[in-house]
């Protein structure tokens, strides 16, 4: 027993001595690359997480149901025969203290001579405010009075939500959960603009409304009507995005389910790993479990993810196998908090807890091992200027104590980092020749002043940040940006869309010193459409314009990803 302790305890420690040796001899093949195998999977994970995170927030559901407003400026008063000289406009109703705003409108008009023309132009101007706002049930009278006491009085009559019910009266949803509003309140259509969007979220329903009056008068009830396809779906997908050391092709396979709970809220479950799946020599698994509820101008979303790797080196001519183990936890709040007819204003807070473990063959690499909890707090507009749509998101994530994360080692890289991101973009439609055509430009960008691990730091050169490249080598450094810039041209109505890329970005920071350059630019060339009604492809080749000397790709370099919805 003691003899297999003993062989056990230098089993381990020759373990240690490997690990060590590998990690020097890893992080010195490269300065181009992450410098181990588990921070080059932390960074493909992340900048693919962060991918999907921007088309799933370009791609949300918008509902304006007024157009852009043609303004409320002051009007010039007519000059008339009979008029009165007024000193005071007072504005009474029941609900007034809601319009204060209101004063604003009516004030310029005070101290003026205004007759009957006058006073229904007045009416007007305020009424098209209210409208503007979204009290479009909302109306002003001018009731009797004696205009000779120098006081013009005016009645707001607010319009009351009724009801709000659905047109089938055997759907079992909820409009609770979609909208922020409720019977008895004051009817704004900012509110059920919103209330729309939540419902139209849900990817197996659309929504509509009716505003239809009721019984008593200044009420108004809301009709909805709901299409419904089936609640779930199977996803089966397939790319050519992991990396040659753990498996170029990946699979995946996604279950969702819709209105699990009858409060539009969503539910997915995704699988996914390396197309060879328990090959000895290396390979990726991973699972992610998502969860998203409404509540009116509150959204609550939970997502945990697990992913697993490992390869096979040659430490000389010994065959060692290096895996590593990684966990993220994710919860988020968003809030909306302005929203008018051409612009929608969010506020986000995001908590993510990470942990990740490296080890050679069984032995755990401690140095490696990583357990962080992160802030974050985000804005984010998405402003519509005529056909265009302008999307911006600036956000800063603090590294905490929180949940027993990890304290930072005495003069290295830091877990309570201070990083400030920002995501802009532009999509516009464009006309070449005859051809209608899409333009969108993006530009993302991280800056801080700490010194960063590198699974933190930003990373520019593949699929998704700087195209052309295979991303088999990254420039990654604490600080960088990017500018992706690509028009699409549908080649027949509906039909597939060719699209041409050039891409640019930069890094900074300690990590970027003694670099030979720090920027690559690059270029893509590629297909994208659907097949039937339940397959979609995306088929690219790329190409290297600029990168620093000794960085490798393939060039060209061609990529995939064909996904089938059951």
């Amino acid at each position: 027993m003691q003899r297999s302790l003993r062989l056990s305890k230098m089993k381990k420690i020759i373990h240690c001595s490997l690990a060590a040796i590998l990690v020097m001899q890893i992080g010195v093949q490269t300065v181009w690359a992450a410098p181990t195998p588990a921070e080059r999977e932390e960074q493909n994970q992340r900048a693919r997480q962060e991918a999907i995170d921007k088309k799933e927030r370009q791609q949300r559901s918008d509902v304006f149901l007024q157009p852009p407003a043609t303004g409320t400026q002051d009007i010039d008063l007519p000059e008339e025969s009979l008029s009165f000289p007024i000193h005071t406009i007072e504005l009474t109703g029941e609900h007034k203290a809601n319009f204060a705003w209101l004063d604003k409108i009516l004030t310029p008009y005070q101290g003026k001579n205004i007759g009957i023309q006058g006073i229904n132009l007045i009416v007007k101007h305020a009424t098209n405010a209210l409208i503007e706002k979204g009290y479009v049930t909302t109306r002003i009278v001018i009731p009797e009075q004696d205009l000779s006491s120098g006081t013009l009085k005016l009645v707001l009559i607010p319009g009351i939500i009724h009801d709000i019910r659905f047109q089938d009266t055997s759907y079992k949803g909820s409009w609770e959960t979609a909208f922020p509003t409720r019977p008895g309140n004051i009817l704004n259509l900012r509110h059920l603009e919103q209330g729309l969007e939540q419902l139209k979220r849900v990817p197996s329903q659309d929504a509509d409304m009716q505003l239809v009056p009721a019984e008593a008068p200044g009420q108004t009830d809301i009709v909805i009507t709901i299409k419904q396809t089936k609640p779930w779906k199977v996803v089966l997908s397939a790319d050519d995005s992991g990396s040659e050391a753990t498996g170029k092709l990946q699979l995946s396979q996604t279950f969702s389910y819709d209105n699990l709970f009858k409060a539009n809220d969503l539910f997915n479950f995704s699988v996914n790993h390396d197309a060879e799946n328990d090959s000895d020599q290396y390979g990726t698994k991973g699972n992610s479990v998502y969860y998203s509820r409404p509540d009116g101008n509150w959204t609550y979303t939970f997502s945990h993810s697990n992913y697993d790797y490992h390869q096979t080196v040659l430490l000389g001519v010994q065959p060692i196998t290096y895996s590593g183990t990684n966990s993220d936890l994710r919860l988020t709040v968003e809030k909306l908090l302005t929203r008018d007819q051409t612009s929608k204003t969010h506020l986000e807070i995001g908590l993510a807890m990470r942990q990740s473990k490296n080890f050679i063959e069984d032995t755990e690499i401690e140095v490696q091992r990583k357990d962080t909890t992160a802030l974050t707090i985000a804005l984010a507009k998405r402003q519509y200027l005529g056909q265009a749509t302008v999307d911006a998101r600036l956000a800063h994530k603090q590294g905490v104590s929180w949940f027993g994360a990890q304290q930072d080692l005495d003069n290295g890289p830091t877990t309570r980092y201070h990083i400030w991101t920002i995501d802009l973009s532009l999509n516009k439609p464009i006309k070449l020749g005859n051809h209608s055509a899409q333009y969108r430009t993006s530009l993302s960008g991280q800056f801080t002043d700490d010194q960063l691990y590198t699974a933190d730091g930003f990373s520019i050169g593949n699929r998704y940040t700087v195209r052309g490249f295979d991303g088999e080598q990254t420039l990654a450094a604490e600080r960088g940006w990017y500018l992706q810039n690509e028009i699409s041209v549908p080649l027949k109505q509906n039909g597939p869309q060719l699209y041409w890329g050039l891409d640019y970005g930069q890094i900074s920071g300690p990590s970027a010193a003694g670099l030979s350059g720090k920027d690559l630019a690059g270029t893509v060339l590629g297909l994208r459409g659907l097949i039937g009604k339940s397959s979609q492809y995306d088929v690219f080749i790329g190409w290297s314009l600029k990168k620093p000397e000794g960085f490798t790709t393939a060039n060209p370099t061609y990529g995939f990803q064909w996904v089938y919805q059951i």
